[in-house]
């Protein structure tokens, strides 16, 4: 457990510098490169290969789809990005599925947790979807956008159901999937609806505190496992 203590350690501190280096204005290159796409992608694959050892494999493969949708979103290739954040949620979706008791499931936390996640949807079909020039592209954040809020969903209810004293993580992933949330929606508002302003910022500075947090919040589950 000692091992797996400073492994955790190491990757929070190699996520963290990759998300410095990330953020340094210092020899940034052009949107647009290989190099720009890897320095974006790299604190989703520091996490990805910190899995290997400390997380499941629906984990491991949500952190290397996240990374690979970075990379394809740097290219210019918004159906690449797209496809594979939604791999990633439905990697999420199965891991958050699978550590749910459904018999200590209550139907008004079912209830509570559904109508507030209705509330995202009916913006997006109100304002973001129908903003969506392309109508392939549009079918595709339609489904895309059900699978954002299943990882939403999905942890949510998840850690209202935890009665342990690991409670604390599971409410920490549930933050990071809504955090994941709050990132997409900002990044499609302020591209088919709206400009806003410092929009790249809230973006990444959202996506991830994201990502970090559904990597701590998954750690006691996999742990007890093992």
């Amino acid at each position: 457990m000692k091992k797996d203590s400073v492994r955790e350690v190491a990757v929070g501190l190699c996520f963290l510098l990759a998300v410095v280096w990330f953020f340094c204005p210092v020899g940034k290159p052009e949107g647009g490169s290989v190099l720009f796409a890897m320095r974006l992608a790299l604190p989703a694959i520091v996490l990805a290969m910190g899995s290997l050892w400390l997380r499941p494999k629906l984990m491991m493969m949500a952190f290397w789809f996240c990374a690979l949708g970075d990379a394809m979103g740097v290219l210019g290739s918004f159906e690449g990005q797209m496809g594979g954040f939604a791999l990633a949620h439905i990697c999420f979706v199965c891991y958050f599925i699978k550590g749910l008791r459904w018999g200590s499931v209550q139907p008004v936390v079912v209830a509570v947790t559904s109508l507030s996640c209705l509330v995202p949807l009916v913006i997006a079909a109100w304002k973001v979807i129908p903003a969506i020039p392309d109508f392939p592209i549009r079918i595709g954040c339609s489904v895309y956008a059900l699978l954002l809020i299943g990882t939403v969903w999905t942890s949510v209810v998840r850690a209202l159901v935890v009665r342990d004293s690991s409670k604390v993580l599971p409410l920490l992933a549930a933050l990071g999937g809504m955090l994941f949330l709050v990132s997409d929606f900002v990044l499609a508002w302020n591209k088919f609806a709206e400009h806003i302003s410092n929009a790249s910022l809230c973006i990444m500075s959202t996506y991830y505190a994201a990502l970090l947090l559904l990597f701590v919040g998954t750690c006691e589950f996999y742990s007890k496992k093992t």
